[in-house]
């Protein structure tokens, strides 16, 4: 394992492709004082708003605070929402050029109502489309995939079942991947393994790779055994490079194909202190990613991810980790 405090110095350096689903959170913060009169319902009195990115572009926002350039991929529909998205998306300094406007599409946007006396969520709007791309949209994504900057040195897949990464755009950016000698890794929400075979690191979290390896989730705990045979029949699959499971407050473990076989890394978490776990993933593919792009080993990026990703958890919403950030974590 390469020693972390000189990887995060190679970030600079580093050019990643994020392709999935563009999202914008907004949170609504205001004070509940009393009882609707037309319903048993509390009235939210707001007094500030905040938006940011969620889904695919929290991957962005995350490789971008870590100083990684970044070339989006993605679809929004021709809306506000849609408008705010690719303007968050200029202003963390990431390449739109490869973000479509659908007017057909609805952009997604979640909107959390937030008690300010309680510090808690009380209410979600959700407004999205999730149907699959047609095929005039879905053709030009392709196209675009396939001519992304030739500088690209790893390409995230950022799932959330929101329509963009059909099973055609996925086989075209895993292509593109072998191709040119980069990895792939991918962030999987679906339940059918079929749909990522190609890509070579998958990053799901307990529960999700018990879904994807047929198996019915029981409860939050899984077991060392079930997590192993679960990520060992994955990989052989799928033919995967690796698998790196994120496990909450167990930390995570990297499942990498050997020439010795399965060959199995667990990493303890280092979170002090779980305020709200909203975006950990997304921030911890990202320094997987970054790390992985620097050339670093397998190894090394999830050992990276499990550190931020311990940072993260200790903050509110979809907050994004700086590197001075990362290193003083690493001194302590």
């Amino acid at each position: 394992m390469l020693d972390l405090s000189a990887v995060l110095n190679t970030f600079h350096r580093c050019h990643i492709a994020v392709v999935g689903d563009l999202m914008l959170d907004e949170y609504l913060w205001g004070h509940i004082e009393r009882i609707s009169p037309e319903a048993p319902v509390p009235i939210l009195n707001v007094i500030r708003r905040s938006s940011t990115l969620g889904g695919a572009g929290n991957v962005v926002e995350n490789l971008r605070t870590l100083g990684v350039a970044v070339t989006t991929f993605g679809v929004v529909g021709r809306d506000d929402t849609g408008q705010q998205v690719c303007e968050l998306l200029r202003a963390h300094g990431a390449d739109v050029a490869g973000v479509i406007c659908d007017p057909q599409r609805k952009s997604t946007r979640k909107a959390r109502l937030m008690s300010m006396e309680h510090g808690q969520q009380v209410f979600r709007l959700d407004e999205e489309s999730t149907f699959t791309l047609d095929n005039h949209v879905e053709e030009n994504m392709i196209g675009m995939i396939r001519g992304m900057n030739n500088g690209i040195q790893a390409i995230v897949c950022s799932d959330y079942l929101k329509g963009v990464l059909s099973d055609r755009v996925l086989e075209s950016t895993f292509a593109v991947a072998r191709k040119r000698g980069i990895r792939s890794i991918v962030a999987p929400k679906d339940i059918s393994p079929e749909k990522y075979r190609g890509a070579h690191i998958l990053m799901p979290n307990a529960r999700e790779l018990l879904q994807l390896s047929g198996k019915k989730p029981n409860g939050d705990a899984v077991s060392k055994e079930s997590l192993a045979n679960a990520a060992g029949g994955l990989i052989e699959k799928l033919s995967l490079e690796a698998l790196i499971v994120t496990r909450g407050s167990e930390g995570m473990s990297l499942f990498e194909n050997s020439e010795r076989g399965l060959r199995r890394i667990d990493i303890p978490t280092t979170a002090r202190s779980v305020y709200d776990v909203t975006g950990a993933g997304d921030t911890a593919i990202a320094a997987f990613a970054a790390a992985v792009a620097s050339g670093s080993d397998l190894e090394t990026g999830a050992h990276l991810a499990n550190v931020t990703a311990g940072i993260k958890v200790g903050k509110r919403g979809t907050a994004s980790v700086s590197l001075d950030e990362i290193r003083q974590s690493l001194k302590t």
